[in-house]
């Protein structure tokens, strides 16, 4: 007498590839509840940027952000793409997502050491929390044949990746940086290397279009938080609020021009058209994102230095704002003709960037509110721009 198989508890659901055809996709709210662990990372960071503006290290603090905030966006990103692939949303990978949330937690509280110098703690804490990802794709590896090699190349990149941050963390400095550029490489390739391997598509354009959109919302949280904390520390002083008001009006005003721009210029018609765009999307948001993040630091930093007088200060406070609000604009502009080809369009917001560096250039000998208030006049007049060219193409065309 033969033992039948063991069956699947009917609250496990085979982790296999989802259809991709679907006109719908939309995030679910298990990915959601995710991102908000990143609400805090993304926080944490950014408060680090503000201290070291203030301190008078910006540019050693621009570049440590930079850096740090690279494996954040990672953590984020290759759960972004797992689920798009295989979101089987059933108890196990419930589970297996709150560890890494957790993880996220973690790696958070890690920042401020790694951002002294002590790397060791914040690289394990990010080894231990990709650990559950790596389980997801084994799963799905397991369950699903036709994608298996897709899988387990992610998953056998993922721990070769950990690993190499582990033994960068460990090592002595020049080292440690060499092995820190080869697990980044290691982590940048690997999908590069798993959709190869893979017969079909692996994402759906619409989801990760929306998945990233609303990564984009969080980390213009990080402005609309700024401008909140600075605005209480200043009415927490002496009652003198200064030039706090502009300040404020001007960085919400940004914010929402910059969001404006973001989610008009940018659709998932570029990720439908073809797998390479989704890489140029994937990576090259990682610009947009630290730009985004860091303009709200700099908000907090110039609402911190209100009272410095000099002209170093008043060029760095400007500085502070500035050059993430440029970024931006030039990131959006890049994914804008990369990814839907479209490079007219994109000109005018590189325009817009040049414009935005080139009011630095009296910024020593201003108040940063009035730089602030010139940055936010361009940023609204490309909105503009953009509302006039649409509403043109939208208009029928009068000729019979």
């Amino acid at each position: 007498m033969t033992t039948p198989p063991l069956r699947r508890p009917r609250t496990l659901r085979p982790a296999t590839m989802r259809d991709h055809d679907v006109h719908e996709r939309p995030a679910t709210p298990l990915e959601l509840l995710f991102d908000l662990c990143f609400v805090v990372a993304v926080a944490v960071l950014a408060a680090q940027l503000d201290h070291g503006i203030v301190d008078g290290h910006a540019l050693e603090a621009a570049i440590a952000y930079a850096l740090l905030f690279i494996p954040i966006w990672w953590a984020w990103m290759s759960y972004t793409w797992f689920a798009t692939a295989f979101s089987h949303d059933d108890p196990l990978t419930r589970l297996l997502t709150l560890l890494q949330m957790g993880g996220v937690l973690a790696v958070a509280a890690a920042v401020p050491a790694a951002w002294e110098g002590e790397l060791l703690a914040f690289a394990l804490a990010y080894a231990v929390m990709r650990l559950p990802l790596v389980l997801q794709w084994l799963r799905s590896a397991r369950d699903d044949a036709l994608h298996r090699g897709f899988a387990l190349t992610y998953a056998v990149g993922s721990v070769l990746a950990q690993v190499l941050w582990v033994v960068g963390a460990l090592a002595p400095t020049a080292a440690g940086a060499v092995v820190f550029v080869v697990a980044l490489a290691t982590e940048l390739t690997t999908p590069v290397l798993a959709v190869r391997r893979s017969p079909d598509r692996v994402f759906h354009p619409g989801h990760i279009a929306e998945r990233y959109g609303l990564f984009t919302i969080i980390v213009f949280g990080e402005t609309i938080l700024a401008v909140s904390v600075g605005l209480r520390d200043t009415l927490d002083g002496d009652g003198d609020l200064g030039a706090a008001p502009a300040v404020v009006t001007a960085a919400l005003v940004i914010a929402f021009s910059l969001w404006w721009i973001y989610f008009d210029t940018l659709g998932p018609e570029a990720l439908t058209r073809n797998r390479a765009a989704a890489f140029r999307w994937g990576y090259g948001h990682y610009v947009l994102f630290a730009a985004i993040a860091a303009a709200g630091a700099g908000v907090q930093a110039q609402l911190h230095l209100a009272h410095a007088d000099d002209r170093g200060g008043n060029l760095v406070a400007a500085a502070a704002l500035a050059v993430p609000v440029a970024i931006a604009l030039a990131s959006i502009a890049w994914l804008h003709r990369t990814s839907n080809g479209a490079a007219a369009t994109a000109v005018p917001l590189y325009v817009g960037a040049g414009a935005v560096l080139v009011l630095l250039v009296p910024a020593g000998s201003l108040p940063a509110a009035v730089v602030d208030g010139a940055i936010a006049l361009v940023v609204a007049l490309l909105v503009v721009r953009e509302v006039v060219s649409r509403a043109r193409s939208e208009r029928p065309d009068p000729t019979p």
